[in-house]
């Protein structure tokens, strides 16, 4: 046994603490590739964070909103890989800001594709898994959601692996493609009602009939732009033509249903995960990588391992807090007397 009571040998993703968002995820996951239980879906920090954001004005309020951080884990060899990540803001409990009932998908990674995970499965299993997450975002109340398709040129803009810019290059316009085909998954299942997109820097947008139109500025990117070719990713002209230069912007008006999910999951503090910028560190600091079978089930087996020692210490912590709030004064924690300091 480690510390805790966690074990030092193989850890899962099925290890970690789940809620309703992580079963309903991981459901989702499993029924795209025909059932079983291969995938499993675990948001690992679910925080409350204020920080000052740009307005349309051109000023900056202090807004608060949740952060979760959400990874997906696939069963390969008898151990998991990590095959996806999620990072998402939602805007909608406090404050009369712009930003309230809105979903912004910070940001979206998954590491190298390898040889002993199917890319059809994988892709599959990834989009359910956004799918769902809208479906729940609608379901919670949120009007809107906003995914960004950053630029080759924001090489800041990951979870797990630094790409080159060759790979980033490609991926700008995968990744556009896949948010089109997420949103029309969710359309196509009720859950928004319309969508809007444009490149940044067009002038014109690309809008479904019944798109509500919004101000996207305060999401923008203030990357440089410079005239970039992508290798194997069509001709320039072609490039130039569906805007491969430019981070894309999207935004769905979301449908709410009848029955709505009124309370969100809760609370789950990590230092580890927290943020963006937090796990992408550990990672880098602890040299872990994604490149073979064996270094990405060490890399799972690490990040479940680290997780799951923080909730227990967490928790340990919290049930701490609890007992003192409990005890009656003049008391040790156990019940039994004790000799105020005046008297000894």
């Amino acid at each position: 046994l480690g510390v805790g009571g966690i074990h030092m040998g193989r850890h899962f993703g099925a290890d970690l603490a789940t809620n309703d968002l992580s079963d309903h995820l991981t459901s989702l996951a499993n029924a795209a590739v025909n059932g079983g239980d291969m995938f499993t879906v675990r948001v690992v920090s679910n925080t409350i964070i204020s920080a000052p954001t740009p307005t349309t004005t051109g000023g900056t309020e202090e807004v608060t909103f949740r952060v979760k951080s959400i990874l997906a884990f696939h069963r390969v060899a008898g151990a998991d890989v990590i095959i996806f990540g999620m990072y998402v803001h939602e805007y909608g409990e406090v404050g009369s800001s712009v930003y309230q009932g809105r979903v912004f998908i910070e940001c979206v990674d998954s590491p190298p594709l390898l040889h002993e995970t199917p890319g059809g499965e994988r892709q599959a299993a990834l989009t359910a898994i956004l799918t769902g997450y809208i479906q729940w975002s609608a379901s919670r109340g949120f009007s809107f959601l906003h995914l960004h398709a950053p630029p080759p040129q924001d090489g800041a803009k990951h979870i797990f692996v630094l790409r080159s810019l060759s790979v980033r290059l490609q991926s700008t316009v995968h990744l556009a493609c896949w948010f089109e085909k997420v949103l029309s998954s969710a359309r196509q299942g009720g859950y928004i009602a319309g969508t809007w997109s444009t490149w940044c820097g067009d002038d014109e947008d690309d809008s479904s009939d019944e798109s509500t139109h919004a101000d996207s500025s305060d999401l923008a990117s203030d990357i440089t732009r410079k005239a970039l070719t992508a290798p194997g990713v069509g001709s320039a002209k072609w490039q130039a033509k569906h805007g491969i230069f430019n981070e894309r912007y999207f935004m769905a008006k979301l449908n709410t249903p009848r029955l709505r999910i009124e309370q969100d999951i809760p609370l789950i503090p990590s230092r580890l995960a927290g943020r963006r910028a937090d796990l992408s560190r550990f990672i880098a600091n602890e040299r872990l990588q994604f490149g073979t079978l064996e270094h990405a089930q060490y890399t799972a087996m690490t990040i479940a391992r680290c997780l799951a020692l923080e909730s227990r210490y967490v928790q340990a912590q919290q049930q701490h807090q609890q007992q003192q709030h409990q005890q009656p004064p003049g008391t040790n924690p156990d019940g039994t007397g004790s000799v105020p300091p005046a008297l000894r």
